[in-house]
């Protein structure tokens, strides 16, 4: 698997979120650790040129002194803004270790005798935090003997100043390039298995949510095939009126072409749910003897079609099932909602036990397509009235 950096990697997003939720992302471990790095070198820079300043005691001479810290503050300006926006790179990270070799081995020049045993001028500092920096990079093969170079520099300069405590010095420095580097192979290791798993989850999230569109898909298409040729043909052989089947057989005819529309097809356009009921009535007519009251209903093309197609399933329930040939549908509502109850007095069922198709995908399945309600209320010898909700947004 491929690093992370901030500039090459965009962050890993899951595809699956629900509809209005913000996306789920994880983010490259390396874009935050080089802000943090560019945050803590502009601070250590500001402390470590304040305590040059004010600890510029002879024999130090500004002619060195000078020079150096505004080579330590340039050079901070530009790391602090790459890092920050581009990640810490192979070529800043070489140029900073560079810089703080420089500085050690002219450590003699810049500190005063004083305070040169040991690791607590601002040089020793700097490079301190300098040798960590480069192993937060996570390339150890490169960053650790540049690390131990950029050390060796600075105890070389020690040396050369005459300030002893040499060992002590080497030792801290490559304490902390040893332990950088551990804990940056940990943390890289701990990613890629984050990684990983995030990938794994996010490929199961992306084949679920296909699984899911294709079974819609077919409970789609099983549910024209239900309500329009297999109802038209269920009509063939239990109404005994040839014109109540070439109502519903040329009604079926002219719904056709729009069983596969263009793109935007439907997009804007409105219907009103009361006139395509009554035309549901009149093709159940005169077989079926259906008291409507309709008012006016303009929806939108889907909702409406959707309402209708349960609607005319919940009549041909009553012809079928109910043994009765009398039933009343009631409209009401406006074009942000409505609902539509169609009861009969017949021999009624007990909904637990019923599993057929119509039940379950032409009322309840159309429904819950467009965001909307269906409920069955029957009792044994009591009759069924089924109620249809639908609320825009």
């Amino acid at each position: 698997m491929r690093m992370f950096s901030p500039s090459m990697e965009p962050a890993l997003t899951e595809p699956a979120a629900p509809p209005g939720a913000p996306p789920v992302t994880l983010r490259p471990m390396r874009a935050g650790l080089a802000r943090m790095v560019a945050a803590l070198r502009g601070a250590v820079a500001v402390v470590g040129v304040a305590a040059a300043i004010t600890g510029a005691t002879s024999p130090v001479s500004w002619a060195w002194l000078g020079p150096a810290l505004a080579l330590v503050a340039g050079w901070t300006a530009v790391y602090a803004a790459v890092a920050w926006s581009r990640g810490l790179r192979p070529w800043l990270v070489g140029l900073d270790l560079a810089v703080a070799a420089a500085l050690g081995l002219a450590v003699g020049h810049l500190v005063p005798a004083a305070a040169l045993p040991g690791t607590f001028s601002w040089v020793s500092l700097i490079v301190s935090m300098t040798v960590v920096s480069a192993q937060l990079a996570g390339g150890p093969p490169l960053s650790v003997p540049a690390g131990l170079l950029a050390a060796v520099a600075f105890v070389a300069g020690q040396r050369l100043a005459g300030g002893g405590d040499d060992l002590t010095s080497l030792l801290v420095l490559v304490a902390q390039v040893l332990i950088g580097a551990a804990v940056m192979v940990a943390a890289l290791r701990v990613e890629r298995t984050a990684v990983g798993s995030f990938l794994d989850l996010q490929r199961a999230r992306a084949a679920a949510a296909l699984a899911l569109a294709r079974r819609e898909d077919e409970r789609a298409q099983l549910r024209v095939v239900h309500n329009g040729p297999l109802t038209t043909l269920t009509m063939a052989l239990h109404s005994g009126s040839s014109p109540t089947l070439r109502k519903r057989a040329a009604a079926v005819l002219a719904e056709l072409p729009a069983l596969a529309p263009g793109p935007g097809a439907a997009a804007g356009r409105a219907l009103r749910l009361d006139e395509r009921l009554t035309q549901v009535v009149a093709w159940y007519r005169p077989s079926l003897r259906v008291a409507a009251d309709l008012r006016p209903v303009p929806l939108p093309a889907a909702v409406a079609e959707a309402i209708t197609s349960a609607v005319s399933e919940a009549l041909e329930n009553v012809v079928r099932h109910a043994g009765t040939d009398a039933a009343v549908i009631d409209l009401t509502g406006d074009a942000d909602a409505v609902c539509v109850s169609v009861t009969d007095r017949g021999r009624g069922f007990d909904p637990a036990a019923m599993t057929g198709f119509g039940l379950r995908e032409d009322l309840a399945g159309r429904m819950d397509a467009i965001g909307g309600t269906a409920t069955v209320r029957s009792v044994p010898g009591a009759g069924t009235t089924v109620r249809l909700e639908w609320h825009r947004g």
